[in-house]
């Protein structure tokens, strides 16, 4: 075959590839990192759109998830018989991406080969499905040479994650337990500590103490 007509051939092969096919090979900063969970979303979506082949069905998710997380995400939610499967719309819906802001709020913390993507919810006690303050999270791993979603975390999230994710609210929940730490020790000093004193005064003034067996009376011997 001529150079130019196999230089030609790829070119056309390059350009009838799938966009996803390099695209998440590398996430360069959190932007990229938002784009890519959007599209693993809209490939979660998609599959509610009409039957497929349980084929075509992994073939839609695999670009954005591991095998694990793909199976445990058809288990859950993939619907259907003789080859013609999909998802249907429900409020409780696991494996989804996760609703978040994708602003400020959405936080992306780069540890040694994994990348966490991390939101606080408060709590919602309106609508069909009300829940606490709580974190959810993505762990995304490089799987055979791609970035994927993995796992993801419902208020199960790395404390260490959550430190450099929030490192503002870290230092609350730290001097708030330093706080407590401080009136617990306060509180076992006044229960347990001697206070001859106290006792001393009680005596001169005749105070009686009472219980539902016996009667202590101090002072009036």
């Amino acid at each position: 075959m001529d150079k130019r007509l196999k230089l030609l051939f790829l070119l056309s092969f390059l350009l009838v590839l799938p966009a996803n096919a390099f695209a998440n090979s590398d996430l360069d900063g959190r932007e990229e990192v938002f784009s890519f969970l959007g599209k693993a979303f809209d490939s979660q979506v998609s599959l509610s759109e009409k039957a497929r082949t349980m084929e075509e069905i992994e073939t839609v998710l695999d670009p954005y998830f591991t095998k694990d997380y793909k199976s445990r995400f058809i288990d859950e939610n993939v619907v259907g018989q003789e080859n013609e499967y999909q998802t249907y719309g429900t409020d409780f819906a696991p494996y989804y991406i996760p609703f978040y802001a994708f602003s400020e709020k959405t936080k992306v913390v780069e540890m040694e080969n994994e990348i966490y993507v991390v939101e606080f919810f408060p709590g919602n006690a309106e609508g069909p499905v009300g829940y606490d303050d709580h974190y959810e999270g993505l762990k995304l791993v490089m799987s055979e040479g791609s970035w994927k979603v993995a796992d993801y975390l419902y208020d199960e999230v790395p404390q260490e994650v959550i430190d450099k994710a929030y490192p503002e609210k870290a230092k609350e929940q730290k001097q708030a337990a330093e706080a407590a730490n401080e009136d617990e020790d306060m509180v076992g000093k006044i229960v347990f500590a001697p206070n001859f004193s106290m006792l001393k005064t009680f005596m001169e003034l005749g105070v009686i103490f009472r219980n539902e067996n016996r009667t202590i009376l101090f002072g009036l011997l």
